[in-house]
Formats: structure tokens, C-alpha cells, sequence
């Protein structure tokens, strides 16, 4: 009797806050976090790191005490508004706690819509690849 066997590999976003520095360290777990959701260039940090998930995997962005917002673009261009999807929680606030979630495979853009803050850095690539499926 043939079995279907299914494999898949998450991607977990683990994100340390030492001595005012964000570290971000991928491994085999479900991303969990949240991130912290800054301006890098304003506070003089490093600029997100690249991401890599799964299809159907989540991602949380947080912030408190600035105003900020989240969407996913399909573009790395700030100002390509027509590229722009709304996230849940994602509305321009002074504090928030905003969803992605993944739905299909490509390469996607977490940014900041408010103001120049993506054009300063609060962006962030994810490659997002279809979970991996064997059969026997």
C-alpha cells in the first residue's frame, strides 16, 4: 500500500533586543517574534534582515510610542501604493501589533507606509517558497 508521506519545514524569525541592537537568527520553527517595527536609519541600527517562510506562515510586527504601519507590497518601491495590501493590524497607529501571513510563494515587502519611513530603511524582503511534499 503506497502512503503519502509530507514533509515541510518552517521558518522561524527569532528576534533578541541586547544592548539596543536587534539581532535576527532564522531556524526550523514556526516564525515567532513579533519584530520590533523601527525606522533602522533613524535610530542607527542595522537595516532588517532578509527573511525566508513558508506559505501559510505568520509573522508579527510590533511597535509602541512612534507611528508607524505595516503592509505587504509585491514591490520593494515605497511609493508603489498599487502594490500595497493591507495586513490585520497593520493601520497607521502610535502603537500596534500587526499580521502577515503568507499565502503564496514569491518575494514580498513588509514596509512601513507612513511618511519616508520605508525610503529610511523600515522595510523588509521575504522569500516565500510552497511547502515541500513527497510521495511513496
Amino acid at each position: 500500500m503506497a502512503m503519502m508521506q509530507g514533509s515541510f519545514r518552517a521558518v522561524a524569525l527569532t528576534v533578541t533586543l541586547i544592548a539596543g541592537l536587534v539581532y535576527v537568527a532564522q531556524s526550523t520553527a514556526d516564525p515567532s517574534g513579533p519584530i520590533h517595527w523601527y525606522i533602522p536609519k533613524a535610530v542607527n541600527k542595522p537595516p532588517y534582515a532578509n527573511g525566508t517562510a513558508m506559505v501559510g506562515d505568520s509573522v508579527m510586527y510590533t511597535w509602541k510610542g512612534f507611528f508607524h504601519g505595516v503592509v505587504l507590497s509585491t514591490s520593494s518601491n515605497c511609493t508603489d501604493k498599487a502594490a500595497h495590501m493591507q495586513v490585520p493590524g497593520g493601520m497607521d497607529a502610535t502603537a500596534g501589533n500587526a499580521t502577515v501571513t503568507f499565502k503564496e510563494p514569491g518575494t514580498f515587502y513588509v514596509l512601513c507606509p507612513v511618511g519616508q519611513h520605508c525610503s529610511e530603511g523600515q522595510i523588509q524582503r521575504w522569500d516565500v517558497t510552497s511547502p515541500l511534499s513527497a510521495e511513496g
